[in-house]
């Protein structure tokens, strides 16, 4: 379900590819890592919480508008990135442990994850595929890390050859990657008035 969830363009898979390409595969195999650890908890908050969240829809409004303000903010953020490309030569160098960190307060904000799995877990609690109960919890949070963790490696370790072939995306990416987070942000706005 993760991998899947996972494949299609969006925070946790852009920011990979951004750090493949402004790292190196290594940093982006460690913001991989960083960026699973947070879905331990969200996974366990969408399980654990589910009969909870369906009693209390404004939880889902208050996720919404959250969703509102990140990706604008990181539309913003990745917009200013692509006009400062032409005045930066080289490349900032980071350790790995910050790319590891980097990985874990962007899977943090990621205002999408615990809506994700809460939807597919009512999903499939209604389906009757789910027991809410340990160990079935525990498998199911970490099939959810081991999904998310594969589709991230393949990202990071495919992001050169992918992007050495589209030399558009390779020169754009930041306007891109902003230009996906507004459209994310208007859905959510839409999404939250509703």
């Amino acid at each position: 379900m993760a991998f899947a969830g996972l494949m299609s363009p969006g925070l946790l898979t852009m920011t990979t590819l951004n750090t493949a390409i402004d790292r190196g595969y290594k940093n982006a195999y460690k913001f991989a890592l960083g960026a699973v650890f947070p879905i331990v908890l969200q996974a366990h908050i969408a399980l654990l919480g589910a009969n909870y969240i369906k009693e209390h829809r404004e939880i889902i409004t208050g996720f919404s508008k959250i969703a509102v303000l990140v990706f604008f903010l990181l539309g913003f953020i990745f917009l200013k990135q692509y006009r400062q490309r032409k005045q930066v030569l080289t490349t900032p160098r980071f350790s790995i442990k910050s790319s590891f960190g980097y990985g874990v307060f962007v899977s943090l904000i990621n205002p999408l994850a615990i809506p994700f799995y809460f939807t597919y877990t009512a999903l499939l609690e209604l389906k009757g595929l789910v027991i809410l109960k340990q160990p079935f919890i525990s498998a199911f949070v970490l099939g959810a890390v081991l999904g998310a963790f594969s589709i991230l490696s393949i990202y990071a370790k495919h992001a050169s050859k992918l992007l050495s072939k589209l030399q558009f995306v390779a020169k754009n990416f930041k306007l891109l990657l902003a230009i996906i987070m507004f459209i994310l942000g208007i859905a959510s706005l839409i999404n939250s008035i509703r």
